[in-house]
């Protein structure tokens, strides 16, 4: 364990070094069609980074699901897949995927329950289910054959590994079966009334803060976590520090310490100065 780095000191106003946790969507970039980091968060991360403070996302995307502009800016590093992935300056510090035969087990499941999936892991992203409903495998596969770098594979794949895996019921889905068999080896994440992203149990964005925590020997006191959405709710819980999002759900509203303005409207650059990190 390395020293502590982190202390609750202040000079000139500015509180040093502290652990920063942001969640990508709805907080980082914009919910609109050009899924953009506004100028003012990207002055204003790199005003706090330039304070003595360690900035990290932390996301439920998989490593390989987050967008390159966001992997190429300067970042100390790096919390995925609520959790299960961990790196700081480029280097892996925790990794934690399902056992392959776990994976495949789970892959057939969901198939025979009629589910329309997309299986998350650190360097793949994987696929299966009806693209005649609902539109949400277009939306992934659209999506992330942008984004990611290595071909989208399916449950075919004799590679089939991940981490996590996010799901959309269809009108025949056997929802009863899902719930018994998900819900007790996963965090069942709901997404709309439709998706779910299943987490296996014991990883969260909150676990991942404490392992960062424990790496550079911090206290829960140092850290500060911005988020909008259900799945950033753990995180948001779980340090003293929370910020939502003025475009957050109400769920995240109401646990907050602190309610900023939209990610539009300079949401982090005017949550960071108000707790004095910039």
């Amino acid at each position: 364990m390395r020293a502590c780095v982190t202390r609750q000191e202040e000079k000139k106003g500015i509180l040093m070094s502290a652990l920063l946790f942001f969640d990508i969507d709805g907080t980082l970039i914009t919910l609109d069609e050009q899924h953009r980091m506004p100028e003012s968060t990207k002055e204003a991360l790199l005003q706090a980074k330039a304070n003595g403070h360690k900035i990290f996302i932390n996301t439920g995307r998989v490593k390989t699901a987050i967008d390159r502009n966001l992997r190429s800016f300067a970042f100390d590093g790096m919390v995925c897949g609520c959790g299960t992935y961990i790196e700081y300056e480029g280097q892996e510090l925790f990794h934690a995927s399902l056992p392959k035969a776990t994976c495949k087990q789970y892959a057939d499941l969901l198939h025979e329950m009629r589910y329309q999936t997309v299986f998350e892991g650190k360097d793949r992203l994987f696929i299966d289910g009806d693209y005649g409903e609902g539109g949400f495998m277009e939306y992934i596969y659209d999506y992330f054959s942008k984004n990611v770098e290595l071909p989208i594979g399916t449950i075919d794949d004799p590679e089939l590994v991940y981490d996590k895996f996010t799901t959309s019921q269809m009108s025949d889905s056997d929802v009863e079966r899902f719930q018994k068999v998900f819900s007790n080896v996963c965090n069942l994440i709901p997404h709309g009334s439709q998706v779910i992203e299943a987490v296996p149990l014991g990883h969260s964005k909150a676990t991942g803060i404490q392992q960062v925590m424990d790496h550079f020997g911090a206290s829960l006191s140092d850290c500060y976590a911005f988020g909008d959405s259900i799945n950033d709710m753990e995180m948001l819980q779980y340090v003293p520090h929370s910020v939502g999002m003025g475009n957050a759900v109400p769920e995240v509203l109401e646990v907050v310490e602190y309610v900023t303005t939209d990610v539009t409207e300079d949401g982090i650059a005017n949550a960071l100065k108000h707790y004095h990190l910039i």
